[in-house]
């Protein structure tokens, strides 16, 4: 028997992978236009005024230099990355615990948010040599340095999330008799998500930052925070250039990575409604 094909859902079908297809594109066409756009550009400026390697070499350079070495690059961006991974959880996990109870009590909100302007307000590089000291050499002052700057963005924007609840909504739960964790559980940590992933956008460049950063106090012979020391101590513009280059990658993967977990998770969100 042979079956019956209905023309408009093979139509619609077609239509729909046509616009599925144009919106992937249209999402990564222009960064990567704007990236090669700026690779072209630098390389053309080092041509143009003939600039000194030593001053600022040209991407074709750095890339071949990281071609000509790839593996050296490979383990100190898995030392590194596991270092801003762990510390990027741990600062979510901290923010999250203390953004509960803040949320839930105005008197420790305001006891603890003029800690939190002052950890962010103070550079970080003047007190990881203190950190340093106090947890000593190692993994444990970079995690401890990672979680700090992470820790702040994931704090304020979690209690904004946990208390911008609909009214009407809260006050329906609380008309049914729903306990705190009820609420806390079903309306506020929902309504947090886009909060949460818009730190986590923000986090994962500080979290890059702070594993870099504790890689230059901690003494450690490993990471592409060594890999920058190294080339500056000994001169060495293509390393320093190629290890900002793996940072930069992996900071980018990470965005991409937030990005499309978002786009997962937050699909009935009026902020993941594509305007065309």
């Amino acid at each position: 028997m042979t079956a019956v094909v209905d023309p408009v859902e093979v139509v619609g079908e077609a239509l729909g992978r046509r616009s599925g297809g144009r919106a992937v594109l249209g999402w990564l066409l222009p960064p990567v236009v704007g990236v090669a756009g700026l690779l072209v550009l630098w390389q053309v400026v080092v041509w143009a005024f003939d600039i000194p390697e030593f001053e600022l070499p040209a991407p074709s350079s750095i890339i071949a230099h990281l071609a000509s070495d790839p593996s050296f690059y490979l383990d100190n961006a898995r030392t590194t990355l596991w270092e801003a991974t762990l510390g990027f959880g741990l600062g979510l996990a901290a923010a999250f615990v203390a953004a509960t109870v803040m949320a839930h009590n105005r008197f420790v909100e305001r006891a603890v948010m003029p800690l939190a302007v002052l950890v962010q307000v103070t550079p970080i590089i003047a007190y990881a040599p203190a950190v340093v000291i106090w947890l000593h050499y190692g993994l444990r002052p970079i995690l401890a340095i990672t979680a700090l700057v992470c820790f702040v963005p994931f704090l304020f924007n979690l209690v904004t999330g946990f208390r911008s609840v609909e009214p009407a909504t809260l006050e329906l739960l609380q008309s049914v008799d729903a306990n705190r964790r009820e609420i806390f559980v079903r309306l506020r940590v929902p309504h947090a998500l886009p909060y949460l992933f818009s730190a986590a956008r923000i986090a994962v460049g500080l979290a890059l930052i702070g594993a870099v950063l504790g890689e230059w106090f901690a003494n450690v012979s490993s990471g592409l925070g060594y890999a920058v020391l190294e080339a500056q101590n000994h001169n060495l513009p293509l390393q320093l250039w190629g290890s900002t280059f793996v940072l930069a990658f992996l900071g980018a993967v990470a965005i991409v990575a937030i990005s499309t977990l978002e786009r997962a998770a937050l699909g009935w969100h009026s902020s993941q409604i594509t305007l065309l």
